[in-house]
């Protein structure tokens, strides 16, 4: 079908509610996935406008920051891998680091109000410069261009779903102690949290897209936006500065690289998460194929104390590491590391994996996944976060974001996953774009939230489809 989005696949389960429905779309352009109609539409419209995947990649992530702010956004960071037309593969890495400026005694005083949000677990804000960096170097529509969906939209409004509700209203409290945050999330009157299908604007957040549209993205790192941002940061007590906006450098660099079967996996290295995809997926090699796609309670048991060694050997890898071929990333380590399964046997604890502090239990549940091929070759997944839903609870008066808390997962005192804070620290993520390829062609692209549960939840996607052919 040539032309805009088509998708009129009924739903045929009535007990689901719309948005869970799932819909067949079609377009002679490309493929796209997301969490989100608008943003899949926004990627399409510019996959028919000409743009390649990178262009629709990163619309469909400007539209996200609108239509699932909850859990996206140009407050947080963005990882993503790119696989071109000409058979190359690369890595963007979008990493936050904790400001300069931290002060560890009032960090201290924070931690010990057991709170997850607010000004003080802000990191530097990566996502704005990471979606730049891979427009300009790969893409072929101007920033403007890509940013024009989600104007349109934030400022148009958009029907509310059931699960924005539900976000909303779990999180309403804290989000009420802000009240900028509040004006942008339109919600003058508490009593009214909106029902589905109700229209949601943000026109805050459309005049800064607009703003970074005609000033550029310098603006939000060393311009008026990280002028206002600073004053916002002084005033609430966050250690962000505006000279360490000014200093966010996005990285290219080679992606973490295995094969599983007759498959080449390419995912995000450290400080994303992709070690922990490589490890596991090396540990299922060591299975046979007909063993991992049974139905059966050993099948599980394996699966279950593969995730287990993965999460201990991930840990042992450095965040600047760039090569799957050495150490705990390593095919020879995942064989030496198999003989400690047992199927139907469950190993010591110890053997597997030290034990996690709670603070470590979870550094986000609330990311967002862009999965966008062309018909030209090229494929993008890319991955975005705010941490926990609505990050911080934080918005600046007038600009209509919310930024992230990934601080709040860190100890002021002690070593423990993935560390204990300390100024310009490079934040470790879960976050694991993944692209699958077989004889360089596109098997998958794919990507997840959930928090630590992100490699597992990819390995074991990619491994029901080639094992179990689902």
């Amino acid at each position: 079908m040539v032309g805009m989005l088509s998708a009129e696949t009924p739903c045929h389960d009535k007990d689901l509610p719309p948005e869970l429905c799932v819909t067949e779309a079609r377009s002679d352009f490309g493929m796209v996935a997301t969490g989100s109609a608008q943003a899949t539409e926004a990627a399409v419209r510019i996959l028919e406008m000409g743009g390649n995947a990178i262009d629709a990649a990163v619309a469909a992530a400007f539209m996200l920051g609108v239509v699932e702010s909850p859990s996206s956004g140009i407050g947080g960071v963005t990882n993503i891998v790119v696989h071109l037309a000409n058979g190359r593969t690369t890595a963007i890495l979008g990493t936050s680091y904790s400001p300069t400026a931290i002060d560890m005694e009032s960090f201290r005083e924070f931690k010990k109000s057991d709170r997850t949000f607010g000004y003080e677990t802000i990191s530097v804000p990566t996502t704005l410069a990471t979606l730049e960096f891979v427009r300009a170097r790969y893409g072929t529509l101007e920033l403007a261009t890509l940013l024009q969906p989600a104007i349109d939209t934030a400022e148009r409004g958009f029907p509310l779903s059931r699960i924005q509700i539900v976000k909303t209203k779990k999180y309403f409290d804290d989000i009420m102690n802000s009240s900028a945050y509040m004006r942008s999330l339109a919600l003058e009157d508490g009593r009214k949290i909106g029902q589905p299908g109700d229209r949601f604007y943000l026109p805050d957040l459309a005049n800064t897209y607009r703003r970074i549209a005609a000033e550029g993205v310098r603006s939000f790192y060393v311009g008026a936006i990280a002028t206002e941002i600073e004053a916002d940061m002084i005033r609430g007590g966050s250690f962000l500065r505006k000279s360490d906006l000014a200093k966010v450098s996005v990285r290219e660099v080679r992606p973490l690289h295995t094969t599983y079967r007759e498959f080449d996996i390419f995912t995000c290295p450290p400080p994303g998460g992709g070690a922990g995809v490589v490890t596991i997926l090396n540990l299922l090699e060591n299975f046979a194929s007909d063993f991992v796609a049974e139905d059966s309670a050993e099948r599980h048991h394996v699966l279950l104390d593969t995730f287990r060694i993965a999460a201990a050997d991930a840990r042992r890898v450095d965040v600047r590491q760039r090569h799957s071929g050495r150490g705990p990333l390593s095919k020879k380590n995942a064989r030496n590391r198999a003989k400690l399964i047992v199927p139907g046997k469950m190993g010591p604890k110890d053997t597997f994996s030290t034990p996690l502090d709670p603070e470590c239990a979870r550094i986000g549940e609330n990311t967002t996944q862009v999965s966008v091929a062309d018909n030209r070759g090229n494929v993008v997944s890319l991955t975005q976060t705010l941490a926990r839903s609505f990050g911080s609870k934080i918005a600046t008066p007038g600009l209509g974001f919310p930024y992230n808390s990934l601080l709040a997962v860190y100890s002021a005192d002690r070593a423990q996953c993935p560390g204990y804070l300390r100024p310009k620290m490079p934040i470790v993520t879960p976050m694991s774009p993944t692209i699958v390829l077989k004889d360089n062609n596109l098997f998958v692209a794919l990507g997840s939230p959930g928090s630590n549960k992100i490699p597992p939840l990819v390995s074991e996607v990619i491994s029901n489809m080639v094992d179990r052919n689902m």
